[in-house]
């Protein structure tokens, strides 16, 4: 085997022992392994990564070479030599020069009011979040990865993520000419699947881009294992030398003060550099107040964009979609009946689909709209929210700032009515309640009002128009967001 094949196995065997997310990061394309008489020439790009793979893999390194070569750690076996790699023996990215110190302060985490060590009992000590550097070194596939298949070509746009989808395209298209990117909403939209989206569109990118994505909750664990360790200065020269940083779920983030402090300064950083932050989650940012008003402040200078449950016609697509990729033949009555049972999201309808699979193979039958109807009728009754018509009623007295008497009075201001009659609309859409007990419970008012209220909301919605909070007016789609919002946590 030449030295090529010979290196192409030590590397393959350095991805089992360090796990592929953490070679990644430390060896990866940006490292030369060459082969010598008395063992291994380690190349790194800077110092700091030399120093780093010497004290922390060297064991592993020295270990992987004696496992393929046959021979023994020592004097008159396998000897292993670093050295900085010179711009041109760079095979991937071009070498830095030793990290610039921004001119930011860097937080005191020992003085802060709130302990980081408090925070770091409540988080879990995660694997190394995977740093991409594009064009990404061509590894074998791997059967459980299924992160490949997200992309935007496998994305189904509907009208409740189009202006999402294409924001993504474009921020990956012009890094840096947004500012910071939030995309909120319901769990299983669609947030993570358009992060790594643009991840593989950053992967084929003929420029050298280094990305990183993971959680806010590996952010926290990492974060307070650097500080345990004492070594915050290659943390943060890390997270703050990348041309494009991806975090999921930042909501994660409440009461972390030490966390969201370093976060903070972080994103200040990069974008005083002109790279690019894209964030995801859960609520919208007026919520995120509760997170920290300085993260929300840093998101109001650049893009908040939000994606909502998919509509019919997304559901048809996504369920055509998923069952393609089980090769599975759904009949156009099967599809429509699967995307009207679930009215959820893209994660639910996978549910959906692996629920008539295994029953078509426990059965050994053909799946069809009866046998389908069958079937879902108990994963729709063990997946559907439990929402009572109580839980709608403090929602939308939370956000409008109403009393729950006010909606079961005989007032007609606006400031009672509209509420009134959007508690009355979800009512209708999250329960399987009776029009005559819909209108029982908000004051004793006969079915056709209930009628008339979902009607008027339905207008509302289809022209876009505003409603009255709090002696202000909002549009009615935001304010629906906000309300469930409210619901999913009442």
């Amino acid at each position: 085997m030449d030295d090529t094949g010979t290196m192409s196995v030590l590397r393959e065997e350095l991805g089992r022992s360090l796990g592929q997310q953490r070679y990644d990061l430390w060896v990866g394309p940006h490292t030369t392994l060459e082969r010598t008489s008395t063992g291994l020439k380690v190349g790194c790009p800077t110092q700091f990564e030399l120093q780093w793979l010497r004290r922390r893999l060297h064991r592993t390194l020295l270990d992987c070479c004696c496992k393929l070569w046959g021979e023994k750690a020592g004097a008159e076996g396998v000897e292993i030599q670093y050295h900085v790699l010179t711009a041109s023996a760079t095979p991937e990215q071009p070498v830095e020069s030793k990290p610039q110190e921004t001119d930011l302060p860097m937080t005191s985490v020992e003085n802060q009011s709130t302990s980081p060590r408090r925070e770091q009992a409540e988080a879990t000590r995660l694997s190394v979040p995977a740093l991409v550097s594009a064009p990404a070194l061509a590894k074998p596939a791997r059967a459980t990865d299924s992160r490949s298949t997200l992309t935007f070509s496998s994305f189904m746009v509907g009208k409740g993520n189009e202006l999402a989808f294409r924001t993504a395209k474009a921020v990956a298209g012009q890094l840096g000419q947004y500012g910071p990117l939030l995309l909120f909403g319901p769990p299983g939209v669609g947030k993570t699947h358009l992060q790594f989206a643009i991840l593989q569109q950053l992967r084929q990118s003929p420029a050298r881009i280094r990305s990183l994505r993971l959680t806010a909750e590996q952010f926290t664990a990492e974060f307070l294992d650097a500080l345990n360790r004492r070594c915050l200065p290659s943390f943060r020269h890390k997270y703050r030398t990348i041309d494009v940083l991806l975090i999921d779920d930042i909501q994660f983030l409440s009461g972390k003060r030490a966390t969201l402090d370093e976060l903070l300064y972080t994103i200040d950083t990069l974008h005083e550099r002109g790279r690019q932050v894209i964030l995801t989650c859960d609520r919208c940012p007026g919520d995120l107040q509760k997170v920290s008003a300085e993260l929300v402040s840093r998101i109001s200078g650049g893009l908040a964009i939000p994606i909502e449950q998919p509509g019919y016609a997304t559901r048809v697509a996504i369920v055509r979609q998923l069952a393609s990729r089980r090769s599975l033949l759904l009949d156009e009555e099967t599809l429509a009946l699967v995307a009207t049972q679930v009215v959820g999201s893209a994660r639910q309808l996978s549910g959906a689909i692996n629920r008539l699979l295994a029953t078509s193979q426990v059965l050994e039958r053909r799946i069809d709209a009866d046998m389908a109807r069958a079937s879902l009728a108990e994963f729709v009754q063990q997946n559907a929210p439990a929402v009572r018509l109580a839980d709608i009623q403090r929602a939308v007295c939370e956000v409008f700032g109403v009393e729950a008497a006010s909606l079961k009075s005989n007032r007609k201001t606006r400031s009672v009515s509209e509420p009134r009659m959007l508690a009355m609309w979800l009512a209708r859409k999250y329960t399987r309640a009776a029009l005559g007990e819909i209108g029982e419970f908000f004051g004793r008012r006969s079915h056709s009002t209930v009628i008339s209220a979902q009607r008027k909301i339905e207008g509302l919605v289809s022209k876009g128009a505003a409603i009255s909070v709090a002696d202000r007016d909002c549009n009615v789609e935001e304010v629906i967001r906000k309300v469930e919002s409210a619901l999913r946590t009442a």
